[in-house]
């Protein structure tokens, strides 16, 4: 029972970062035959955190809550990374995630975990708060100014992350920092214990699409980030270049 639960979780995050799935795709997200995930997707119709369009789909229901991140090309991005990701991940020793932004969370829509004893473990379909991780913070220090402050002290801003005056502050402060050094960081910040480097992964236009991001306990963060880390990060951000060149976001975030 414990483990049809947590694959039924495992469907609703995919269903919500990729926007869609067909019966294939979400059979090899969980690794089980189709008709298992049919039983599995089922349930989430008839609870309503999933809805089956015309082409026999699986779409975001009206109980899923945070909407879907944007269309099917979050999947296509995931899919050209995990392989550059799995090598890094076998480099450095450590858990290897791939993000997106969506307003002022981030969301972790791929992971290779780390195969040691002490370590960060699979953050698949985790929501932090933007400014809370190191994936999101460097998404965020793309945005300009008029962007940024659109986001957080509009009067349109998003219910979930209010700050104050000072806060923003401090946030477009470090933001500034995180543009110089071409990469950010995340100390204890979203769970304790653990840190993580994330670095931007763009298309051939030179747009963002999302972060690789490099997850550790907090033990190894300083000698990790002082043997090359980010070195390492960026040759393999350039090895995964060509294959995304052409991705398109389909939605403004």
């Amino acid at each position: 029972m414990i483990e049809s639960v947590h694959n039924a979780l495992l469907l609703l995050n995919a269903v919500r970062d990729h926007g869609s799935l067909r019966l294939k795709d979400a059979a090899e997200e969980i690794g089980v035959a189709e008709s298992t995930a049919h039983r599995l997707l089922a349930m989430l119709i008839y609870h309503g955190f999933v809805v089956q369009d015309e082409s026999r789909r699986y779409l975001p229901g009206p109980s899923i809550g945070v909407g879907p991140t944007g269309s099917s090309w979050t999947r296509t991005f995931r899919d050209a990374c995990l392989e550059p990701m799995n090598q890094l991940s076998s480099c450095t020793g450590e858990t290897v995630n791939l993000v997106v932004r969506t307003g002022v969370e981030s969301r972790v829509i791929g992971t290779v975990e780390s195969e040691k004893l002490l370590r960060v473990g699979n953050r698949q379909g985790h929501v932090p708060l933007a400014r809370m991780s190191a994936g999101g913070k460097i998404l965020l220090a793309q945005l300009d100014e008029d962007a940024l402050a659109q986001l957080y002290r509009s009067d349109y801003a998003l219910a979930p992350d209010h700050m104050s005056a000072a806060e923003f502050e401090l946030l477009q402060k470090e933001l500034r920092t995180i543009v110089e050094n071409g990469y950010a960081t995340a100390v204890d910040s979203v769970e304790v214990g653990l840190s993580s480097v994330a670095i931007c992964l763009r298309n051939g236009d030179g747009a963002v699409l999302g972060a690789l991001v490099v997850a550790m306990p907090t033990i190894r963060f300083h000698a990790a980030l002082g043997s090359g880390l980010v070195a390492q990060m960026r040759a393999t951000a350039r090895r995964i270049s060509p294959a995304i060149s052409e991705i398109r976001p389909s939605d403004d975030n």
